[in-house]
């Protein structure tokens, strides 16, 4: 059975998203991070700046891996005050240049979502990002095994 995931609604992706991490089988898991990107892609379309976007897709996909993992809805309110207090930019290289990872990245890494993090769209867009912050965070994803693209 295929989900032709472009159809889906965001609720829709949350719930494949869901259901993935339950059956817990390497297809259900390719499905998982093909819906997880694809919610990500939506949040992307909704701001001037695809990088913007991608960086609330991946407060979303933080908030329903916290969910799969606790059972309880909270939102990741400390990065959006951050993000309010300054600019998702600043907020992503900020989280790219930290000490170590944060929950939000941990949270996704357990989840498989290794791709959907603020590190991964840090260092996938170079050009974007001071190139400390995205050696960091190029330095973080591959020490966690998390495969960048060519």
């Amino acid at each position: 059975m295929t989900i032709d995931l472009t159809k889906c609604s965001r609720s829709d992706l949350l719930t494949v998203m869901h259901n993935a991490r339950r059956r817990g089988d390497p297809e259900a898991m390719r499905l998982r991070l093909a819906a997880a990107l694809e919610l990500q892609g939506r949040y992307s379309q909704d701001y001037d700046d695809p990088i913007a976007g991608a960086c609330h897709g991946t407060l979303a996909l933080k908030d329903q891996c916290r969910f799969e993992v606790k059972g309880t809805r909270h939102k990741a309110n400390r990065s959006r005050a951050a993000i309010r207090n300054r600019s998702e930019y600043d907020f992503m290289v900020l989280v790219a240049r930290g000490q170590s990872e944060g929950s939000g990245f941990e949270l996704l890494l357990a989840g498989g979502l290794g791709q959907g993090t603020v590190e991964y769209i840090v260092a996938t867009n170079p050009d974007r990002f001071p190139q400390d912050a995205v050696v960091a965070a190029r330095a973080r994803l591959i020490e966690h095994g998390v495969a960048l693209p060519a």
